[in-house]
Order: C-alpha cells, then sequence, then structure tokens
C-alpha cells in the first residue's frame, strides 16, 4: 500500500496532535486516542451516504480518454517488459546463486534480481519523458499511474528476493518450494490489490470524496485484504511455515492494517509509512545475516571466518541504526509528536553522530573480539590432541573473560558519549554506575579473586583439560574448566570443584619430559675451540626456530666426543616436552645441515642425527624415535 497524497494542510503538524513542550506521555496518548475515536466513529456513521457520496466524486473522475487508454497501455507494457527481462535473466539468477560463497552468491543473486526492476524504471522515465510528456503535462493521473506501476513491481522485486522461488538454500523464510511459489503467486496479487486500493483512494480524494467516506472506504478495503493475507498464511502453515513466524506475521499484517487505517483516519500516514522501513529494513538485514553465517559455517579458513564475522556485526549493527533511524524519523516527530518538529534538524544531526558512534562501537568491538581469538587460538594444525585440548581449555577460559571485559568498556564508553550527543546529561549515569561499580565489587571479592586467577593460571599453562594433577596435596583429572573453577576427579570416584582463587600449588603428572640426543658426525676431530662454537651454533640456531624453541626445556649441552678411525662424532643433549617432541623431530636434522653447510667444518655422511631418548625409573635408556639427514 502506499500512502496518500493528503496531509495535514492545515497545520504543520499532525491534526489534534499538538507540539509538547514537557512531554507528558500519557495526556499526548490521551488525546490521540480521543481523536481518533472521534475520527473513526464519524467514519462509521458515514456508512449510509457512502454510494451517494461515490456516485457524486464519480462525476469528477477523469473520463476515458487517449490520454487514459495510453496510460493503462504503457502500464501493460511496462509489466510485460519486465517480466521478459525477469525471465530472460533467469538462468543468470540461478547460475548467481551456485557461488561457493553465500554472500557473494546472495550479492550476485540481488543483482541479477534488481536488474528487471531497474530496466523497467528506466524504461517508465523514458515513456514519461519522451512518449507521454504531453499527457503527464496536463493531467497527474498518466503519471500517478505509471509511478503506482513502478511501485508494484518493485514490491515484486522484493517478495521476490525474500522467498527466493527455486533457490532454497538462499532463502529468508522457512518454506519448501511448493509454499515459496504460492506465497510469491498470491502475494504478487495481493500487492496489485493494494496498489490499487490505494491509486483508487488517491483518485477517490482528488475527486473530492469527503473524508469521513474517504477513511471507511479504506478501512473496508483494508479490512479485505487483512482477510485474504490471513488466509494465505494459513495455507502456508502446511507449507514449512513455523509456527512463531506464522503468529509474528499474522500481528504484522493485523498491525499493519491498523496502522493504515489510522492514517487515512488521522490524514497523517507517518506511523504506516514507519512500519513498512522497519519491515523492509528488517527483512533485508535479515538476508544479509543469514547469508553471512551461512558463509562462516561453510569456511574454514579461520581468516576468513573472523573476517565475515567483522562484517556481520557491522551489518546488523547498520541495520539497527536504519531502524532506529526510521522509528525516529516516522513516529517521534511526526504523529506521536514526542519531538517538536522545530528541533528536529537539530536532534536529527545528534541521533546522526549518536548512531554513527554505535555502529563504530560494534565494529570495534568485532574487531578485538577476532583479533583475541586470532591470538589465542594457534596459527597452524596442532600436533597433537594434547594440545588441542589445550587449546581447547584456554579459549573457553580466557577469552570469554577478555571478551567481556573489553566489550563492557567499549559499550559503556561509546554508550556515555552517544548520550552525551543527544543533549543527556550523563553525570548521574557515570555516578550511579560508579556506586554499583562499588557495591559489587564489595560483595564480590571472591568470585573476582577466582575469575582473575583463573585467567593467570591459563596464561601460564599450568594444567590442562584431562590431566593427571596434583593440587595442593588433592591427585586427580581435570574433567572441566571453567570460568570460576575446574573440577577434579579423584582418584575413589569423588568430583571436586576448586575455585582458581584457593589454588597453591599444582603438580602435574601427565607432563613429563624426553631427551632429546643430537649427534654430529664430522670427518676430522674438531679442536675445544670449536667444540664451543659448534655448541653455541646449536643453541643459537634451535632457539631461532619458534616451535623447536617452544618444546625445549633447559640448556642444550656436550654430552661427549667419539672419535674413530674414519669419523669424529659429537654429542649434544637436552629435554623436549614430550607431548611436543614428535612434532619437533622432523624439524631439526635439515635445519642443523643447512646451518653446518656454511661452517669450516668437514661434514661426514648422514652429518647430524637426532634420536629421543626415554629413561625409565631405575632403568637403562631406550631408543625411542630416530631421525637423520640425508
Amino acid at each position: 500500500m502506499s500512502a496518500p497524497s493528503v496531509q495535514a494542510d492545515a497545520a504543520p503538524q499532525a491534526p489534534g496532535v499538538a507540539a509538547m513542550d514537557g512531554p507528558d506521555l500519557i495526556e499526548q496518548a490521551g488525546r490521540v486516542i480521543d481523536q481518533f475515536e472521534m475520527r473513526f466513529f464519524e467514519s462509521l456513521l458515514s456508512a449510509p451516504r457512502l454510494a451517494s457520496d461515490l456516485a457524486n466524486a464519480a462525476h469528477h473522475l477523469p473520463q476515458v480518454n487517449d490520454a487514459v487508454l495510453a496510460t493503462i497501455a504503457a502500464g501493460f507494457f511496462l509489466i510485460a517488459f519486465y517480466c521478459a527481462i525477469s525471465i530472460g535473466s533467469r538462468q543468470r539468477r540461478l547460475a548467481a546463486a551456485k557461488a561457493r560463497i553465500p554472500v557473494i552468491a546472495m550479492l550476485r543473486l540481488t543483482a541479477w534480481s534488481l536488474l528487471p526492476f531497474l530496466a523497467t524504471a528506466v524504461a517508465a522515465r523514458f515513456l514519461l519523458v519522451h512518449g507521454l510528456d504531453d499527457m503527464a503535462e496536463q493531467s497527474g493521473f498518466v503519471r500517478d499511474s505509471l509511478l503506482a506501476v513502478v511501485i508494484w513491481l518493485a514490491s515484486l522485486t522484493f517478495l521476490a528476493l525474500v522467498l527466493r522461488p527455486g533457490i532454497a538454500h538462499l532463502r529468508l523464510i522457512a518454506l519448501n518450494e511448493q509454499g515459496a511459489r504460492r506465497a510469491f503467486r498470491w502475494g504478487a496479487l495481493l500487492l496489485a490489490f493494494a496498489q490499487l486500493q490505494a491509486a483508487a483512494l488517491d483518485a477517490a480524494e482528488r475527486a473530492g470524496l469527503p473524508r469521513p467516506s474517504l477513511a471507511l472506504l479504506a478501512a473496508l478495503g483494508a479490512v479485505a485484504l487483512l482477510i485474504l493475507v490471513l488466509r494465505l498464511l494459513a495455507q502456508l502453515r502446511l507449507s514449512g511455515l513455523k509456527p512463531l513466524l506464522h503468529l509474528c506475521l499474522v500481528w504484522l499484517a493485523i498491525f499493519g492494517v491498523v496502522l493504515w487505517i489510522w492514517g487515512w483516519v488521522m490524514q497523517n500516514m507517518a506511523l504506516f509509512q514507519g512500519m513498512k522501513g522497519l519491515v523492509i529494513g528488517i527483512l533485508i538485514a535479515l538476508a544479509f545475516d543469514r547469508s553471512i553465517a551461512l558463509s562462516i559455517s561453510l569456511s574454514r579458513r579461520p581468516a576468513v571466518m573472523r573476517l565475515l564475522f567483522v562484517t556481520r556485526v557491522l551489518v546488523d549493527a547498520l541495520a539497527i541504526a536504519v531502524i532506529l533511524r526510521v522509528i525516529a524519523g516516522y513516529w517521534l516527530v511526526g504523529s506521536l509528536s514526542l519531538i517538536d518538529p522545530d528541533d528536529w534538524p537539530d536532534y536529527s544531526r545528534r541521533l546522526n553522530f549518536a548512531l554513527v558512534l554505535l555502529v563504530c562501537a560494534a565494529g570495534l568491538a568485532a574487531l578485538i573480539h577476532a583479533l583475541i581469538e586470532a591470538r589465542i587460538m594457534p596459527q597452524e594444525a596442532l600436533g597433537s590432541l594434547d594440545d588441542q585440548e589445550l587449546q581447547q581449555a584456554r579459549v573457553s577460559t580466557v577469552l570469554p573473560i577478555i571478551r567481556f571485559s573489553l566489550l563492557a568498556l567499549i559499550g559503556g564508553v561509546f554508550s556515555l558519549v552517544a548520550l552525551s550527543a543527544l543533549g543527556i546529561d550523563t553525570t548521574p549515569v557515570m555516578a550511579g554506575a560508579g556506586i554499583l561499580g562499588l557495591a559489587v565489587s564489595l560483595g564480590s571479592q571472591a568470585l573476582v579473586k577466582d575469575v582473575i586467577s583463573g585467567v593467570f593460571w591459563m596464561l601460564d599453562d599450568a594444567f590442562r583439560l584431562g590431566e593427571d594433577v596434583e593440587i595442593d596435596g588433592k591427585p586427580g583429572r581435570i574433567e572441566r574448566i571453567q570460568i570460576r573453577s575446574l573440577r577434579l576427579r579423584g582418584a575413589d570416584g569423588r568430583l571436586h570443584t576448586i575455585p582458581y582463587g584457593q589454588i597453591e600449588i599444582v603438580a602435574s603428572r601427565s607432563r613429563s619430559l624426553i631427551t632429546a640426543r643430537i649427534t654430529i658426525r664430522l670427518t676430522d676431530s674438531p679442536s675445544t675451540v670449536q667444540q664451543d662454537q659448534l655448541l653455541r651454533l646449536v643453541g643459537s640456531t634451535l632457539r631461532s626456530e619458534p616451535a623447536i624453541q617452544a618444546a625445549i626445556v633447559g640448556k642444550i649441552t656436550l654430552s661427549d666426543v667419539v672419535t674413530g678411525a674414519h669419523a669424529h662424532e659429537l654429542g649434544l643433549t637436552f629435554n623436549l616436552l614430550r607431548v611436543s617432541a614428535a612434532g619437533v623431530l622432523p624439524l631439526i636434522p635439515p635445519l642443523l645441515h643447512e646451518v653446518l653447510q656454511t661452517t669450516d667444518l668437514a661434514l661426514a655422511q648422514d652429518a647430524v642425527e637426532v634420536s629421543l631418548v626415554e629413561t625409565p625409573p631405575g632403568g637403562e635408556p631406550t631408543m625411542q624415535i630416530a631421525a637423520s639427514t640425508p
């Protein structure tokens, strides 16, 4: 439905709605409701003379002439032109919807879906300027009729973007294919009925139909349209429409009809236009949000997922800002007059600045969240299941705490700045927040201590999920790591919940070291100076590789020197973390061989060999794994 052309002519604001110096919402609402009741019953009482009023208005309607016939022909031409382009680009739309990334698919599909409408709008403009220009200047009927056709085609395009017939994976509303096609067909007919109704009301109003009869006619047409919409929604229940969504659409249809009747009775369509803007904004935001969420779920690259997450937050924040701006522009000023129209330009600038601040705050919060997750999550695949459990434990504990703290800080600061930009005194808010923060800090010292202690236990990597540990002399296996406590399963089967703030000593039984032995073979016996240089070179080389450096525990020492008839061997030993040894072992021989080739040492065949040696309690060393250069 489109808005009528008549607004409040006698006053600069809605009839019967006075500007308020100090808004009393209850008193203002009472005055508006009283005025609506008076005008609505006046419209109902005009029912007996509705036929005579329509007959009198019919004499002032434009007669069927060349302009009317040319307008009808132009309207049919625009509809046929739209259908031809839409059918011709159908294969392009289907191909665009098959893009691997749903966001790209949605953007391409939207572009191809808008092509028929944009081409038709250009054609309508061409007809008005070059084909029907004389007729359009003589009568507004030609211009208004073609505009009504273009608006209906725009509604049809938007309906297709929401229902996506033939493209189920990008469909905004959960319907099966049969339901989507039925909703599109009947929706197109209902939109045409609504557009014709609006055009007829506009023509009747220009023909001089009295305002009460005009409002009654608008109410009758709206009720008939509501019955048809409710019938269609009932049929869509059988095609996959969820009950909650069905209920929301029913109430949305009822609310829209009420606002439509309100607009014609009060001669101000601001509420109805605001509701249309809200619905369109919400549906577009949901379309983008669903596409981005689907792209995130299908992506396998963490960097792309984080970028899409930030984009999704920005899109949602921008949609919320637009919705708030629509509410303020259409409702708070025009109909409810909670803001003085004279003060609206200055208040509009303040509101725009505040909304921009909130969008920036949302984007900054999303960016910080993504950066924190990127820092805590590993940059490459972990080498063992223990490492994966470690990262999961640290992420599930540290990230929510850091994220909550930073988001609370960003939200508080940007909210105060936005409120200040709107002219609201933030001093009481800050004072109340300070008192509330003091009360919370005094009443939750133990909770804060546990949470902060947990953060540092996680950062220190003191324990991991599934490890056998001994906490303050209490042995057991860690079953769960939470925000303020961990759960330890004792040897007797009992489950202990231990707050982080009460933990003093943690001894890990699962973490043990394994000895790595590097054997370097030379053809000549090295001197003492060369041995010292070699030891320093090997140490600096190994510690220059981040993965090896993270696995080394303690110093690298020269264990022995073996001199034979054909080769001389130097042995170096150091300790490695057991969980990282298997992944680190293949990296050492090629790294050392590359560095040793730059020295003046005479390397033998298989110059570098690395072996892992485990020494059982009271036993002899046993060889586990070995790696060497070719």
